[in-house]
C-alpha cells in the first residue's frame, strides 16, 4: 500500500551497512535501531536495541541498550565508530530484566522482556535518553510497561535511570518518543509502541530545565471552541499506525522521519513550525521482498536522522531484520533529501 498524496518512488540512496563486521570489535554484531544524538563534546552517540555478539538476532551476549560513539564528519563516505560505552565490549547501559516468558497480559506487570532506546537529546553537559520498557512483543493490548528518561553527564559512559516515568494505560500515545530542542523547550512527538494502533502521533513540550518533571509537560490539542492550542488535551497531529520516529530541526525546518507500516516504508515530512501543518510524506526507503531487485528493502523499520544532516543531504539510519532466519539483523545508512523535488 502507498500513502495517499505521497511520492511512491524511493528517494534515498544506500550508503553502507554500519553494523555487523564493522562493529564486531565491541561485541556488537547483530543489532538494530542506532538512534543518534550529538554529545556535549561534539561526538555523536548511537543507541542500539537488542544486541548480540554473533550474527543475527540470537546467540551470545544479549544486551540492550548499548551505545557506540562516532567522530565521522564526511557522512558521504559512511559512518564509522570509534568507541563504545563500556570500553572494549559495549555494555548494557541500563537495567534490563530480559524476562523471556513474555507474559502477554497486563496482570503480569512485572514481565519485562527487554528495554529499548527511543531517542536522545543533549542539554548543556547532560544527555537524556528516552527508554521503553517492553512488556511483551506478543501482547497487542499491553506491549509496553512504561517509558522513562535516563541521563548521563560523562559522554554516555555511565547512565542513571531517573524517576521520570510514563506508564502505559493501555494504548497510551506517550510510550514511543522522539524529541528535539528549540527556543528553551524540548518538543516531544510520541505514539503507542504498537505498529497496529491507529491512534497516531501526539505533540508535547516541556521547558528544558524541567525535562525530568512529568507534570511540566504541556499537550498540543484541538478544541471545538478554541481550535488548536497548547495546554489542551493532546490531539493526534498525524495519523497512525506508526513505528519508530525521529524529529529534528534542520536549517530552520522541522523534519520528521518515521516507519509507516501501512505504506511499508521509511517516510519523511517537513513543517515550518512544530505546531503547524506538515507536508505530505515522501517515501525514502520502500519495503519489499527478500531478493527483490527493484530498489526495495525487505523488513525495514526505524529511520533515524544523523545530527550532521542538512536539508540538502539527509542521512538516515534504517534497521533490517529477517524475522524468519534471524539474519540479517543490522543497521543501514541511506542518504537523501527530506522532501520530494
Amino acid at each position: 500500500m502507498r500513502i495517499p498524496g505521497s511520492t511512491t518512488t524511493p528517494a534515498a540512496t544506500f550508503v553502507k551497512e554500519v553494523t555487523g563486521e564493522a562493529t564486531r570489535r565491541w561485541g556488537v554484531h547483530g543489532t538494530d535501531l542506532g538512534c543518534p544524538t550529538r554529545l556535549a563534546d561534539g561526538r555523536v552517540a548511537f543507541f542500539f536495541g537488542d544486541t548480540f555478539s554473533s550474527r543475527g538476532r540470537s546467540g551470545r551476549r544479549w544486551r540492550s541498550p548499548v551505545m557506540l560513539r562516532s567522530t565521522t564528519t564526511d557522512l558521504r563516505g559512511g559512518i564509522e565508530f570509534e568507541s563504545a560505552a563500556g570500553g572494549r565490549t559495549a555494555t548494557e547501559i541500563l537495567p534490563n530484566a530480559h524476562d523471556v516468558r513474555e507474559l502477554p497480559d497486563r496482570e503480569s506487570a512485572g514481565s519485562e522482556f527487554t528495554v529499548v532506546p527511543a531517542d536522545a537529546v543533549t542539554i548543556g553537559d547532560r544527555t537524556y535518553l528516552s527508554v521503553v520498557s517492553v512488556h511483551s512483543w506478543r501482547s497487542r493490548a499491553w506491549p509496553t510497561n512504561f517509558t522513562y528518561l535516563a541521563w548521563s553527564d560523562d559522554g554516555g559512559e555511565n547512565w542513571h535511570r531517573s524517576p521520570a516515568r510514563w506508564d502505559n494505560r493501555g494504548g497510551s500515545l506517550d510510550q514511543l518518543w522522539t524529541m528535539e530542542r528549540h527556543d528553551g523547550y524540548v518538543y516531544v512527538v510520541s505514539s503507542a509502541f504498537d505498529r497496529t494502533n491507529p491512534g497516531g502521533m501526539i505533540l508535547r513540550r516541556v521547558p528544558e530545565s524541567r525535562i525530568l518533571e512529568p507534570g511540566a509537560y504541556e499537550d498540543w490539542g484541538w478544541d471545538r471552541g478554541t481550535g488548536w492550542a497548547w495546554g489542551q488535551p493532546a490531539t493526534p497531529i498525524l495519523p497512525g499506525p506508526v513505528g519508530e520516529m525521529c524529529l529534528r530541526r534542520i536549517d530552520g525546518t522541522w523534519v520528521l522521519a518515521y516507519f509507516d507500516p501501512t505504506a511499508y516504508a521509511i517516510v519523511t515530512r517537513t513543517a515550518d513550525r512544530i505546531d503547524g501543518l506538515w507536508s505530505e510524506p515522501t517515501v525514502q526507503v520502500a519495503g519489499g521482498d527478500w531478493g527483490a531487485a527493484d530498489g526495495t528493502w525487505a523488513q525495514i523499520y526505524g529511520g533515524f536522522i544523523h545530527p550532521g544532516s542538512t536539508l540538502g543531504e539527509l542521512h538516515l539510519l534504517v534497521s533490517q531484520w529477517n524475522t524468519t532466519t534471524g539474519d540479517p539483523y543490522r543497521v543501514l545508512q541511506f542518504t537523501t533529501r527530506p522532501a520530494a523535488g
